[in-house]
């Protein structure tokens, strides 16, 4: 079968958003066949979240799966484009 690379956007907050708990289930490999390769997220990226709940964890777990190869972007427009032969959800 062929590996999906997915795109999650609205990550949200770890350990209380939906969105964390999917990229979750990707990262821990209950997809077998999927590979987080990018998580758009609007609201943690910007200034305004500064200082909000769960700020401080999202970034803190950006940069843990930053050093692992996934991609964060604050908007759409911002994903790299697919590779050549990539399949992407």
């Amino acid at each position: 079968m062929t590996e999906v690379s997915v795109i999650l956007v609205g990550c949200g907050c770890p350990l209380r958003s939906m969105g964390w708990y999917h990229a979750i289930q990707i990262l821990d490999g209950r997809l077998p066949n999927a590979k987080l390769t990018c998580v758009v997220e609007p609201w943690y990226s910007s200034e305004a979240a500064k200082g909000s709940p769960g700020f401080n964890e999202f970034h803190e777990f950006r940069k843990e799966q930053e050093a692992k190869g996934v991609v964060f972007c604050a908007k759409a427009d911002e994903v790299p484009p697919c590779k050549d032969g990539e399949t992407r959800l």
